[in-house]
């Protein structure tokens, strides 16, 4: 601990040594866009004709600083350990020279010359950054490192303490009910007219949600794409694609005035769209397609002899209850047996399951989750 102190007590002494008496200097940051979910690899490309957006903004403040020959030095570490990187690796570097005849004022990322990258030959690390690369067009996700240093003369006389930036792009985006696809439609259906859509998405905070919803007839769209294009129940302006429903949103639940009825015996259909900020635009995810069909309990003949199955009905809610115990569902045809029941591992009578009920509608318990076994 004490030679460590004594090395970096050397090296701000000598850094200060370097820099000139009369040399108040500085790097500034003004602008710095830490929001961004996916990097192309173009934009560490400082070859490109074409300027990439800004993805940082620095102040130089030289003034004062005797001419023996100014740059900045720019490099970029990746640490990802989803492709083997579990230590910051140095990827790019670059550098901006500061010329007295025309000084900047600032700098951007449109500023680096003389770009580079470390020699990747014998680097495992670095090659599996490079084929990640060549295979999507895009950084992998994981943490940057970006490191600004002012030199005179190949010298460092000013480091700017370093940025680390965290691109988290998603990946999974599922509907998970109502519906499914149109091999799974005898069994794709629901029992309300006011459904609540939900969708699992991997961590994206920083993600909008937006969902569209139709009526799919089999007689008029010749498939499920042809029918989401058609007229739309949401959003209800048609001069929308989808209706947003802000950030890091997994459901939605059908309006119960405002929108047209979902009916009896008619078919619907809907997609999730997902929308973040890459460093180029703006990129959307588009889930895949469930179809649904709305259904009748009134139908469902169902042997209400089972004093447990009416109260169980009362707890869970009539759609829940008839997804599991209609034809089809996980708990047809299922009755009790015997005079008690298991709950959360402890066994209770119908008294219990009353007491339950009484306890959910009075406000003072909710139902989390329902999960067979």
């Amino acid at each position: 601990m004490g030679i460590h102190r004594i090395k970096s007590f050397l090296y701000i002494i000598l850094l200060a040594w370097g820099l000139p008496a009369e040399c108040t200097c500085c790097l500034t940051e003004q602008y710095f866009n830490e929001n961004i979910l996916s990097y192309p690899f173009s934009f560490f490309d400082a070859s490109a004709s074409v300027l990439q957006p800004v993805l940082y903004q620095y102040e130089i403040n030289t003034e004062s600083c005797a001419s023996n020959l100014l740059s900045i030095e720019v490099e970029y570490k990746i640490f990802s350990p989803e492709i083997g990187i579990s230590s910051y690796e140095t990827f790019y570097t670059g550098n901006i020279i500061l010329n007295d005849a025309i000084p900047l004022k600032y700098f951007t990322n449109n500023e680096i010359q003389s770009a580079s990258g470390p020699s990747i030959k014998g680097n495992a690390k670095l090659e599996s950054l490079i084929s990640y690369v060549s295979q999507s067009g895009k950084m992998p996700n994981g943490k940057y490192l970006i490191h600004f240093t002012l030199n005179s003369s190949d010298e460092p006389i000013f480091i700017v303490p370093p940025k680390i930036i965290e691109v988290q792009s998603p990946v999974t985006l599922e509907l998970l009910s109502p519906g499914g696809t149109l091999s799974e439609l005898s069994n794709a259906y629901t029992f309300s007219t006011v459904p609540l859509f939900t969708w699992f998405s991997d961590y994206c905070p920083l993600c909008d949600y937006a969902i569209r919803v139709c009526e799919y007839n089999q007689n008029e769209h010749e498939s499920l794409e042809d029918a989401l294009v058609g007229w739309s129940l949401v959003p209800m302006d048609q001069s929308q694609d989808y209706h947003s429903l802000g950030w890091n949103a997994h459901s939605f639940q059908y309006p119960s005035v405002g929108h047209v009825d979902l009916e009896v015996g008619k078919y619907y259909l809907w997609q999730v769209r997902r929308s973040f900020s890459t460093a180029l635009d703006v990129n959307h995810d588009y889930s895949g397609i469930n179809v649904f069909e709305v259904r009748s309990p009134d139908k469902l003949q169902l042997d209400y002899s089972d004093p447990y199955l009416a109260v169980i009905e009362s707890i869970i809610g009539t759609d829940q209850f008839y997804l599991l115990f209609s034809p089809g569902g996980d708990l047809e045809r299922f009755t009790t047996d015997g005079d008690a029941i298991w709950i959360n591992d402890d066994e209770i009578n119908i008294e219990a399951l009353h007491s339950i009920l009484s306890e959910i509608k009075a406000g003072n318990a909710t139902l989390e989750s329902v999960r067979i076994k």
